[in-house]
């Protein structure tokens, strides 16, 4: 945490960091409320098939249809980053909770309220640095733009026997290990930047222009 933000604030009132993470959540879930994003997604594909066909064929491809795929890229992709930042607020918040029920010596199942809860694990994981690197080696294995699966499956191949104990922790809330999640989070940092294009298709990595 930056070491000039003032919590003191939130010592003294812990419901003001509640009602602070209540409002981050409603405004990231705002970029999910989207009733046309399956139309959207269809309309997408149909639009880069098609570029795609007349690319091929050698015809020019009118700017107006390349604006399209973009304008629709960019909105799809904020609702994919909005769902991605909720499933990792998810994730912390879980973890926060249990370390705050093994602090009070709280269970949510009364049949094993003598038993410890795990308090969250301090095991050391791969830095986001690490992450970022391997993620842009893995888009330029795979030609520069590939889908999330096999991007993280080759990363997972470059990584192999260098992951550390906490890379493997189970996220129960993303169904999938910390490194993965952790990779996921990093792209949506490096869509800010620039290093990946934020206007990828939905299920879609893509190097950014400057990463080629």
């Amino acid at each position: 945490m930056d070491s000039d933000i003032d919590i003191d604030p939130y010592v003294k009132d812990p419901s003001l960091l509640v009602e602070l993470c209540r409002e981050v959540i409603d405004r990231i879930d705002s970029g999910l409320d989207d009733p046309k994003s399956a139309e959207k997604e269809a309309q997408l594909r149909e639009i880069a098939k098609a570029i795609e066909k007349l690319e091929k064929m050698g015809v020019p491809v009118l700017d107006a249809l390349r604006g399209e795929k973009t304008r629709l890229a960019a909105e799809l992709g904020i609702q994919a980053q909005a769902e991605q930042a909720l499933h990792h607020m998810a994730d912390e918040l879980d973890a926060i909770i249990t370390d705050l029920n093994t602090r009070l010596g709280r269970s949510n199942f009364p049949q094993a309220a003598n038993k410890p809860r795990k308090k969250r694990s301090r095991s050391p994981k791969t830095n986001k640095d690490v992450l970022r690197k391997n993620i842009v080696k893995a888009l330029r294995t795979l030609g520069g733009r590939a889908k999330v699966a096999d991007v993280i499956k080759e990363m997972g191949r470059q990584l192999e026997s260098k992951l550390l104990p906490g890379d493997m922790e189970w996220r129960k809330s993303t169904g999938e290990y910390a490194w993965q999640n952790n990779a996921k989070w990093e792209r949506y940092r490096m869509t800010q930047d620039g290093t990946l294009r934020s206007d990828s298709p939905r299920g879609y990595w893509e190097l950014g222009e400057g990463e080629q």
